[in-house]
């Protein structure tokens, strides 16, 4: 095991497994010579092992299980945060804007991906919504769960994830129309439908053939593959520019801390940073 080798198994408890981590952990925190960027990866190799000890019956439970992974912020400072810039955000709107919409599967693609554009959504979230959690009336949606891996409902991912986000009168004017339609589509199937993202086939739609054809359409309009999750940290960039603080923005991503947001995002926030130079020279004139 990983850093604890020369500890007999009877010895090995929580509160001593979480003091190496934390030691770990803010070695790497630092930037310190010598640290493990993916600490997280020897933990979770360790509690694999503790955990067959206790299928082998050699440790009564797995000590590893209650550590605290602490956050790495130097892994979400290497992680490039893949997202549109105007331009090719322009590039992907316009695209979309030509796409046929007689054709219901071409609206239930643009449907979502402005959607995700439009509310910050990770893309489990949105496929896990019930049109129930959407008050089109107060622009409101909440979310109170997400898809897990399998496709099935789970609970979000922290506490901070369970929030209400408002959503401009143009979302909701697109998802009023995409609902009606939604309700000929399914009565032609002889069906009601309640999941928002329904694909009419599973409970809830499938992720993998979602991110396939959304690669196809990324070809197509001439832009970079940025993920769904791109579509979300595009939202981030663009609230920022427009001088969101980050409190603000950390409720509406559903972060548990604002310095998860401000570690992640702080870099996407160029243009606020010539404002405040042209605030400052504007004050400056001004004296």
């Amino acid at each position: 095991m990983p850093f604890f080798g020369g500890y007999k198994l009877d010895k090995l408890t929580a509160p001593l497994i979480q003091s190496i981590v934390n030691k770990l952990a803010d070695k790497t925190n630092k930037g310190e010579s010598g640290a493990y960027l993916h600490y997280d990866k020897i933990h979770a190799l360790n509690k694999r092992i503790l955990q067959y000890g206790v299928t082998m019956q050699a440790i009564s439970s797995n000590p590893a299980r209650d550590v605290v992974l602490p956050r790495n912020t130097q892994k979400a400072k290497r992680k490039k945060v893949k997202h549109f810039d105007n331009q090719d955000l322009k590039k992907f709107l316009d695209y979309l804007g030509g796409l046929d919409l007689a054709k219901y599967r071409n609206l239930y693609e643009v449907t979502l991906y402005k959607f995700l554009l439009a509310t910050g959504c990770r893309i489990n979230e949105a496929l896990a919504l019930s049109w129930s959690d959407i008050d089109l009336e107060n622009a409101t949606i909440s979310i109170t769960k997400t898809l897990n891996h399998l496709g099935q409902i789970n609970s979000p991912k922290s506490k901070a994830s369970y929030r209400d986000i408002d959503i401009d009168q143009e979302t909701i004017t697109m998802l009023k129309a995409y609902q009606l339609r939604q309700i000929q589509e399914a009565w032609k199937l002889g069906r009601t439908e309640t999941v928002v993202f329904s694909d009419f086939i599973h409970d809830y739609p499938n992720n993998k053939t979602l991110a396939t054809r959304l690669r196809t359409h990324f070809k197509r309009a001439g832009v970079s593959n940025i993920g769904f999750h791109g579509f979300r940290h595009t939202h981030a960039s663009l609230l920022l520019n427009s001088g969101i603080p980050y409190k603000e923005l950390q409720h509406r991503l559903g972060h548990s801390t604002l310095s998860m947001t401000m570690d992640i995002y702080s870099h996407l926030s160029k243009e606020n940073a010539k404002k405040a130079v042209s605030f400052y020279e504007t004050a400056l004139k001004a004296l």
